[in-house]
Order: C-alpha cells, then sequence, then structure tokens
C-alpha cells in the first residue's frame, strides 16, 4: 500500500510540483519559527546557578555633609558603621542571613570584567564577570558547587582570602577542580582557587555562555578600599517570616539601623529587582511571539486553503473510489498519505536548509541568547515543525473529504 501510494504520487509529479515547492517555504519558515520558541523555552528554563526567593536588597546611604547631622568619618570608620549596621540586621529575627558585596547580586544591571589566566591559558571568552563578596553571599543566594557542594561548604572556604571561579570558567581547555589550590592570575595579581560554582546567569533571557562566565572574590574586610567595595546589602529571611518584611524593617530603621553616618533608605524583594531587569527583554520576546503567532496563522490558513482546494478538485475521484468498494477510511488514507509523502519527502532538503541557517546563525538574528547549537535542538526542532505542517494538511484534507464523502456518488458525478 504505502509502495504503491508513493508510485502515484510519482506518477503525478506535475501536479505535485508546485504543492512540493510550497510545502517547502512553509517548512523552512515553521521551523524558523518553531526554532525561535523553542530555543527561548530552553533559554529561560536553564538553571539560574541561585535562588533569589525570600531575598531582599537593603540600600543604604551617608547623610549629606552639608547636614546638620554629619559626623565626619574617616573610612576604616565608615567600614566599621558598616559591619555594625550588617550585625544588628543579622540579629533580627527575620534574618537568616547577611552579606556584602560590590556588583555582584543577580539581577545586577552593572557588572565588572576582568581577564584571567592559569599558566598559560586564559579564561573562556576573555573578560570574566568578576564579584567581590563576603562569605554569607554564598548562603543568602543558595549558590551551590558544580558537584553538588553546599552553599555553606563554599561559604566555609571563602573565610579566608581566596576565589571561587565558576565550573565553564576556562571552559574544555581544562577541568576546574584540578587547579582547586593552585593559583590563577590577571594582569596584576594572584588569586588562589578554594571552589568551583556552578555559573551565575545574569537573567532568564540572557546568553548561557557569555555573561555566566565568572569569578567570585573574597572582600578582605580589614583592608583599606574595604569601605569601597561594600556597596551591595543582601539577606535572606526566613522562610516563613517575608510577610510585611519591609514594612516593618523600615518601620524600625531610624530608631535601630542608623550607624555613624549610615541609614537604610530603602528595601527592596529581589522578586522586584528581577522584575525591572527582566521587563524590556521579556517584552521583546512577547511582540516576537506575537509576531510569530500571526506568520503561523498566515501559514496555517494558506497551506489549509491549499489543500482545501486541492480536495474539493477531487470530489469526482472520491465518489469513483465509493463506487468501487473504497471505505472511508481507504479514501481518508490515500488523500492524508498523499500529502504526508510529499511532505516527508520535501523535508530533507529542508533540514539541509535548516542547518545552513544555524552554520551562519541567521537564526541567532532572532534570538541572541540562543544556546550553543546542537543537533539535538535541531531534529527537536524539525520534528515539530513536521508535526504541526501535518495537521495542518490533515485539517485541510479532512474537512472537505468528509464533506464529499456524504454525498451520493451520483451527485457527485452529474457534471462528469
Amino acid at each position: 500500500m504505502n509502495r504503491k501510494l508513493i508510485s502515484q504520487t510519482l506518477n503525478d509529479w506535475r501536479s505535485n510540483l508546485w504543492l512540493a515547492l510550497e510545502l517547502l517555504i512553509v517548512s523552512v519558515v515553521v521551523w524558523y519559527t518553531v526554532d525561535y520558541c523553542y530555543i527561548t523555552y530552553i533559554n529561560y528554563n536553564l538553571p539560574m546557578g541561585f535562588n533569589v526567593t525570600h531575598c531582599y536588597k537593603i540600600n543604604f546611604r551617608s547623610v549629606e555633609d552639608s547636614s546638620p547631622d554629619y559626623v565626619r568619618r574617616s573610612s576604616k570608620e565608615n567600614m566599621a558603621d558598616k559591619l555594625e549596621l550588617i550585625d544588628r540586621l543579622r540579629r533580627r529575627p527575620e534574618i537568616a542571613y547577611a552579606s556584602f558585596s560590590n556588583v555582584a547580586h543577580p539581577y545586577n544591571s552593572s557588572n565588572i570584567g576582568n581577564s584571567f589566566r592559569y599558566d598559560s591559558i586564559w579564561s573562556q571568552g576573555g573578560m570574566l564577570y568578576n564579584r567581590r563578596v563576603t562569605p554569607d553571599f554564598f548562603r543568602v543566594f543558595k549558590l551551590r558547587g558544580a558537584r553538588g557542594e553546599s552553599s555553606d561548604e563554599l561559604a566555609s572556604v571563602m573565610e579566608t582570602d581566596g576565589v571561587v571561579i565558576s565550573s565553564n570558567m576556562f571552559d574544555d581547555k581544562l577541568n576546574p577542580y584540578d587547579i582547586v589550590r593552585d593559583s590563577i592570575r590577571n594582569n596584576w595579581e594572584a588569586y588562589e582557587v578554594k571552589g568551583v560554582m556552578q555559573p551565575m546567569r545574569r537573567s532568564e533571557y540572557d546568553q548561557k555562555d557569555v555573561a555566566d562566565h565568572g569569578i567570585i572574590i573574597n572582600i578582605d574586610l580589614g583592608a583599606d578600599d574595604a569601605d569601597n567595595v561594600t556597596d551591595e546589602l543582601c539577606v535572606r529571611v526566613h522562610d516563613n517570616m517575608d510577610k510585611d518584611f519591609i514594612r516593618n524593617l523600615m518601620a524600625d530603621a531610624s530608631r535601630h539601623y542608623r550607624v555613624g553616618n549610615l541609614f537604610i533608605s530603602s528595601v527592596e524583594s529581589f522578586d522586584s529587582l528581577r522584575e525591572q531587569v527582566v521587563a524590556a527583554d521579556r517584552q521583546r520576546v512577547v511582540w516576537m511571539a506575537a509576531g510569530m503567532a500571526f506568520l503561523l496563522a498566515n501559514v496555517f490558513l494558506g497551506l489549509f486553503g491549499t489543500f482545501w482546494f486541492r480536495t474539493q478538485q477531487r470530489v469526482g475521484e472520491i465518489a469513483i473510489r465509493k463506487v468501487n468498494g473504497a471505505t472511508r477510511g481507504d479514501i481518508f488514507r490515500r488523500l492524508i498519505g498523499e500529502g504526508l509523502v510529499i511532505l516527508s519527502a520535501v523535508t530533507l532538503p529542508a533540514i539541509g536548509i535548516d542547518a545552513i541557517l544555524v552554520h551562519f546563525e541567521f537564526n541567532q538574528s532572532l534570538v541572541p541568547e540562543a544556546p550553543v547549537f546542537s543537533l539535538a535542538n535541531l531534529l527537536v526542532c524539525v520534528f515539530i515543525t513536521y508535526a504541526l505542517i501535518a495537521l495542518m494538511i490533515i485539517a485541510g484534507i479532512y474537512i472537505p473529504a468528509r464533506h464529499a464523502m456524504n454525498l451520493d456518488p451520483a451527485v457527485a458525478l452529474h457534471d462528469e
């Protein structure tokens, strides 16, 4: 049956040629649409490398030197005030952990980059995302090691000077665990590698293999520059104590958390910070998805109409088959099978065109945050594309064919 169907389809090549060309173009267009949606979905759901549930950023400022409340303080005294402030916050019953950092917390619109090398091997992609933190940063954001080490384990190895590197810092150039307890260098300083962590992404929409190459450097709170690199104060509250945390903390801020010239100016949840960072990217994805949906709707209507018209033109053929004893199932299988044979025939050249588009990264003009290409992703998108077009073909054939089979053969053949 299948061989006979293929043979009959080939014999009608003149009438099927234009349909095959249409299906080839449609297949590439639909694949491009599916690829965008699929890769965006995969990228969005990749592990973030951190957890910001129950986390808050406490913004603090210093009173203006023109204020009557201003007290002249040295850099060391300012640092002592910061340490007193964070100690008071740690004693607050709602707060589980608190940390200082510099351009480090998740969903940060700023970044600091630098290049590092081990021996003659440079970090992948050149610049790394540098984060300076105190050890509790690992506990606040539940960072984990590349081999499953807990945030407590990572925090404990950072109690002394050193760095924790992301597992993809050197990509395939070397195993990062092989250089633990060895030193890596930038252009002016050496750091001992204390551990390896899972990569931290900047947001759900950022490219997974660029912005997440990073290094975390321990802040020496006794150093002369400590006051300059402790500008972020982040806390994690206990799971059951989120309710009214911001309001309650701000109500106590002026009485309990004014230290020297420092005062708490505001508190933001990381849900709010995330919204600020991803809003523009999410809007871009929404607009692109709307455009893709409109395109798919037009493709569906065009293909649906083509097969509807094609089936309507074959009402007489359907009637003859009924007269000759063909069942409804036989006729459906014949008509739908013919459409699927043509679709299958054009799928192979369509895959070739899709692969060329991927090779030259034309698809990444729409999805700049696309993960690195893989054959599995290409084949998944091809399968989804085939299934969608097959459904369009079945819908375009089934409805008019069902109507034709309900006609009396004598009526259907009246004009013949």
